[in-house]
């Protein structure tokens, strides 16, 4: 029989502790578990959500491209009314720095995608806020512009990662609108730039491709016609000016802002709707926010392709390790002005390459620190009234005289009067006053569009490509 001081009734405080203690730990380890599960299916969440947003603004893009107007082989007739392509590649580039350390963002996000484009399923809408009710205005042709711009955080904040915000522009493509305020006019198809003064507060109630005539002080729509010419687009010529001085054909984007004008802080003027200009109509253009890329590239027949040392994958120029690699193939699709990097411009196949260097000097655009552009161009400006190059004579390219001198009766590569014949006038090809600041096809153009996940901290990056040749 035992005693009765051997007989426990219950657990002592120090066994009390270790089991509450053990409890504890039990409770945070599911605790961490079910915390750790619950991170993994909101960041899955997110990147699905991601995902889902990439693949919408990919589609929106290639819907844009495939109705594109113009043919990409420069230059245009202005009669021939197809509108534009335009491609901006912007001053930074992969092949100049790489990563931006100071964010997420590659040195590839001032690209610029400005084109016409047609849908003849759905017609584009605009506002049209005249009178007593905003109104809409649609019609199957558009003018669309893609671009980045930094994010817009309130003042005094510093985000974790600097990212930027992918917009696109659209405005209605509509040569005579016939209503009012247009209607009516003095001028039959136009508006007094006075009741806006201000290209902000014009986008603020249209969604109007339109163009700004200083000289008559009126804003006229667009037609694709109109849009052939650089200067009538959206955001190339905002003050207006057209005069023999300064050259139709002389407005690249930096003209009216000393830095490159899609970058430049604060937006220029009726760029985007943001607060800064005080728009009712802020986030419209928003298409994608926390992009850290967009990267515009162009296909070139010869440019090189290689293998890097010990590798099993292809690098074109910009990509990294080029410079290093063993140049094997040609084409692909790259950064204008490609080579004024420290890359030779092998060609093996022995295909030249198109879009390595800089523009041409006679387009006007050429600019060793600046954007590279490739244009539809237009053969108006050798008929245009101005001495766009500057050398005393207007014209010469299409006046019939043999203005250089040199003896050649061939008819302008341009055929500016469209007979198609050797006319037997003095006109030839070192006379003309501009040139494309590229004379060759676009066959093929790529987008890389690279957004971030700040909840997951993942990268994600979709590929849009699109080809202009025939099928």
């Amino acid at each position: 029989m035992k005693s009765p001081a051997t007989i426990r009734r219950g657990m002592t405080l120090v066994e009390m502790l270790v089991a509450t203690t053990c409890t504890l730990i039990l409770m945070g380890a599911i605790a961490q578990v079910f915390g750790a599960f619950g991170t993994a299916v909101s960041d899955s969440r997110s990147m699905i959500e991601l995902d889902a947003q990439l693949r919408s603004v990919a589609w929106r893009l290639r819907n844009d491209l495939s109705g594109a107007t113009a043919r990409t082989l420069p230059p245009l007739e202005v009669e021939a009314g197809e509108g534009y392509f335009e491609v901006i590649e912007g001053p930074r580039g992969d092949a100049d720095g790489g990563v931006d350390r100071t964010s997420l963002a590659p040195a590839d996000i001032d690209d610029v995608l400005l084109f016409t484009t047609r849908n003849t399923e759905t017609p584009y809408l605009g506002k049209y806020d005249y009178g007593t009710a905003t109104k809409m205005t649609e019609s199957q042709l558009a003018e669309v512009a893609w671009f980045l711009r930094p994010t817009d955080v309130p003042a005094g904040t510093t985000p974790p990662v600097v990212t930027y915000t992918l917009f696109r522009r659209q405005n209605v493509v509509i040569g005579y609108v016939g209503f009012a305020p247009f209607y009516g006019d003095p001028n039959a198809n136009s508006v007094n730039w006075t009741n806006f003064n201000s290209w902000a507060k014009f986008y603020d109630q249209f969604d109007l491709s339109a163009q700004y005539q200083q000289p008559l002080g009126v804003i006229v729509p667009n037609s694709l016609a109109d849009l052939t010419r650089r200067e009538n687009r959206f955001m190339h010529n905002v003050a207006g000016t057209i005069d023999a001085t300064a050259g139709s054909f002389r407005f690249p984007d930096g003209t009216v802002n000393p830095t490159f004008q899609w970058q430049a802080t604060p937006a220029p003027d009726g760029l985007i709707f943001d607060r800064t200009k005080s728009s009712t109509r802020i986030g419209e253009d928003v298409v994608l926010t926390n992009v850290i890329g967009f990267d515009v590239r162009v296909f070139d027949p010869g440019a090189p392709v290689g293998v890097p040392a010990g590798g099993d994958s292809a690098v074109v120029p910009g990509d990294g390790g080029f410079a290093a690699a063993t140049v094997a193939a040609n084409g692909a699709y790259v950064d204008l002005g490609w080579n004024k990097g420290p890359y030779a411009a092998a060609t093996p196949s022995g295909q030249r390459p198109r879009f390595a260097n800089l523009a041409e000097p006679m387009s006007g655009l050429r600019n060793a620190a600046g954007p590279a552009i490739w244009d539809t161009w237009s053969t108006h400006y050798e008929s245009n009234g101005f001495d766009d190059d500057q050398d005393g004579t207007i014209d010469e390219g299409s006046n019939g005289l043999d203005d250089d001198g040199d003896g050649k009766v061939d008819e302008s590569p341009y055929d500016v009067d469209g007979d198609g014949l050797f006319t037997g006038a003095g006109d030839d090809p070192g006379e003309l006053e501009t040139l494309p600041p590229y004379r060759f096809p676009l066959r093929g153009i790529e987008i890389r569009l690279r957004c971030y996940e700040p909840s997951s901290r993942q990268v994600r990056q979709v590929t849009i490509r699109h080809s202009f040749v025939p099928r």
